[in-house]
C-alpha cells in the first residue's frame, strides 16, 4: 500500500513539473511573440556569396581546361541571375503579404555588422540597393532565415526559420518555422515551371497567420 500511494505521489509530481514547464514555455513564447510585433524581423536574403566566389574563381583558374572555365562561367551566370531573381521574390513578398511586425532586409554576406551592433549602412531599400537612410530602430528584433532547419536532422525541410539576435533558431511553441513546399516546387521545375514565388508566397502567408494566432491564444 506504501509503495502504490508513493508511485501515485511520484507521478503526481512529475505531471505537476511537467505542466509547469509547458506553462513557463508558453509564457516565454508569448513574451517573444510580443516583442516581435513591436519590434522587427530582419530578413536576411541569400547571396549565394560563397558559391559566386567559387565559380568565379573557377572562371579565371589559368590550370582550368577551356571546358571547365566555360561551364564554370554558365554556371556562375545562372546563379547570379537565380540569386537576383529571388531576391526580388523574397523582398516583394514579405512586403506585400507580412503584417506582423516591421521589416527590415540586407543580404547574408552582411551579418557581421549585424553582429556588431551597427544600425544602418548595410539595410537594403525596395530595389535592393544599400540605403544610408534605413536604420534599424527597435530595441528588440528577430531574424529569419531561408534554409534548412536542423541541417544534421534527415528530417530537415527547407523553410522560413525565425531565429533571437544571437541567430540562435527558436524552439516550439514559438512558430518559428514555416516549411516551404519543395516538393511541388520541384514537381512544378520537372514539367518546366519556375514557381518560387507561388511557394515562397504561400510560406509568408501561413508564417504570418500562425504568429497572429499565436500572440491571440
Amino acid at each position: 500500500m506504501i509503495n502504490r500511494l508513493a508511485l501515485v505521489v511520484i507521478t503526481l509530481f512529475f505531471i505537476g513539473g511537467s505542466s509547469i514547464t509547458a506553462q513557463n514555455a508558453e509564457t516565454k513564447a508569448k513574451a517573444m511573440l510580443q516583442q516581435l510585433k513591436n519590434g522587427a524581423l530582419i530578413i536576411r536574403i541569400p547571396s549565394n556569396q560563397n558559391k559566386i566566389k567559387a565559380l568565379t574563381e573557377l572562371t579565371n583558374k589559368a590550370e582550368a581546361t577551356v571546358v571547365e572555365r566555360e561551364r564554370a562561367a554558365s554556371l556562375l551566370e545562372s546563379t547570379q541571375n537565380e540569386t537576383a531573381a529571388e531576391s526580388v521574390i523574397i523582398q516583394a513578398t514579405f512586403a506585400n503579404f507580412f503584417k506582423f511586425t516591421q521589416c527590415y532586409f540586407m543580404y547574408d554576406k552582411d551579418t557581421d555588422q549585424l553582429s556588431k551592433g551597427e544600425k544602418q549602412g548595410y539595410f537594403l531599400d525596395e530595389q535592393l540597393q544599400y540605403s544610408s537612410t534605413v536604420t534599424l530602430d527597435v530595441d528588440h528584433f528577430f531574424v529569419l532565415d531561408i534554409g534548412y532547419t536542423d541541417p544534421a536532422n534527415s528530417a530537415r525541410s527547407y523553410a522560413l526559420i525565425i531565429k533571437d539576435q544571437g541567430f540562435k533558431e527558436l524552439t516550439a511553441p514559438f512558430p518559428y518555422a514555416q516549411r516551404i513546399n519543395t516538393t511541388g516546387l520541384i514537381i512544378d521545375q520537372l514539367s518546366g515551371k519556375n514557381n518560387f514565388q507561388k511557394y515562397f508566397k504561400k510560406a509568408v502567408i501561413k508564417l504570418d497567420k500562425r504568429l497572429e494566432r499565436a500572440l491571440a491564444r
